[in-house]
């Protein structure tokens, strides 16, 4: 990046590790530079290295050689998306994992009174996040109040 030689090695290198964690080629990568202008409303930005492309996303660095990222609200989205979906399956498998701990005699009806649990949280409070709960003590409380739905191991040989 020859374009870039005025700007930090360090800056450059995180933009590197970046992109290349994101899977950009070097061609894929758009990098500005923003910088202060007389007018405080005002800033220029200076086209480093890349294309003035609005389909990839930018890499801006300002004054202070911080690096941002810069990205379409479409591309942004579908990002956050992602982040909810993998979060839920996420808390879902640890849901799961709790229940499978805890020697359900009916997977399926456990899975039940934690789901009905949860969405009733939700309708009293909308303000309750799901993915914050303590899936422990929800299953705990699940065995307490619903000791049918669990096998009871206890220290006693069999046949006795």
């Amino acid at each position: 990046m020859k374009e870039a030689a005025g700007l930090e090695k360090a800056t450059l290198q995180k933009i590197e590790e970046v992109a290349s964690s994101l899977d950009l080629s070097s061609s894929a990568r758009t990098i500005i530079k923003i910088g202060d202008t007389t007018d405080p409303k005002k800033k220029t930005l200076e086209l480093i290295s890349g294309e003035w492309d609005t389909k990839k996303p930018w890499f801006v660095i300002d004054d202070g050689g911080k690096v941002y990222a810069l990205t379409s609200v479409e591309s942004f989205m579908r990002f956050i998306h992602s982040l909810h979906a993998v979060s839920s399956e996420n808390f879902s498998l640890k849901l799961e994992k709790a229940i499978w701990r805890n020697f359900p005699i009916d997977f399926g009806d456990v899975w039940a009174v934690a789901i009905g649990e949860l969405e009733g949280k939700l309708a009293v409070n909308h303000d309750t996040r799901i993915l914050e709960v303590d899936i422990e003590t929800l299953v705990e409380r699940i065995r307490k109040e619903h000791p049918n739905l669990f096998y009871h191991l206890t220290d006693e040989p069999m046949g006795h």
